[in-house]
């Protein structure tokens, strides 16, 4: 646990939701494993090994929330869809993201003791809004904050300062005064440090970063070390 900067009393915390809270990237790539498992079930070639990587890499390079891509993954790669096999893929796809999408250990813990401390908690994501409550109903989170910001809600992606913006004015809070936590230093750490925001890097997922980076003002490698951080603050 690392961290630097002035001390403040902390009234509201920022969550991200992806890689912070519950467990995207992980839940994302089994889900891949599963759909392409489908495709090849369905009579889509042989080689499990070689498709899986071309679509894993299509996906993560043009796909996160792209609700069609599948479909744009076929059209580019065979120039038409193949119904059964698209169907299969998704059905696939959407059993085992449903099956094992899972908050981080310690999370509801963690937003409990935020919540019986006083905290205003809110969500800032970049994520479309349905798939923001899907995820965070998913693990019966939504009650727990105040306030749920989309990239619908805000018309724009962190960092850009605007969505911070707002969660201040419906605070009615300081920036030093809230905390921002999030796993993408170049979205969730910069866009809160234009404005003053305090930040803890969540640096426990698989895309986990091996050195500190100098925009978080601290860095938490558990669930756990996020509380203690608070605390101290």
């Amino acid at each position: 646990m690392q961290g630097k900067g002035a001390k403040s009393t902390v009234k509201a915390v920022i969550f991200d939701i992806d890689d912070t809270l519950i467990d995207f990237t992980e839940t994302k790539n089994l889900a891949i494993r599963e759909s392409v498992k489908a495709m090849i079930d369905k009579g889509l070639g042989k080689d499990f090994d070689s498709l899986h990587r071309e679509f894993r890499r299509f996906y993560w390079q043009r796909g996160i929330e792209d609700q069609r891509i599948f479909q744009k993954f076929f059209l580019e790669k065979y120039g038409k869809i193949d119904y059964p096999v698209l169907a299969s893929a998704i059905l696939a796809y959407r059993k085992a993201k449903e099956g094992i999408l899972k908050p981080y250990p310690g999370a509801k813990n963690l937003l409990i003791q935020l919540k019986e401390k006083g905290l205003k908690l809110a969500i800032l994501s970049d994520a479309p809004k349905l798939e923001a409550y899907l995820r965070l109903c998913a693990v019966s989170f939504d009650d727990f904050f105040d306030l749920i910001l989309t990239k619908d809600d805000v018309g724009v992606s962190k960092p850009h300062s605007k969505g911070f913006e707002i969660i201040l004015k419906k605070f009615n809070l300081r920036p030093v005064e809230c905390v921002m936590i999030g796993d993408a230093p170049d979205r969730d750490m910069e866009g809160a440090k234009k404005l003053g925001i305090k930040t803890i890097l969540a640096n426990y997922s698989s895309r986990k970063l091996e050195k500190p980076d100098p925009r978080a003002d601290y860095t938490a490698s558990s669930v756990s070390e996020i509380w203690k951080i608070i605390s101290r603050i």
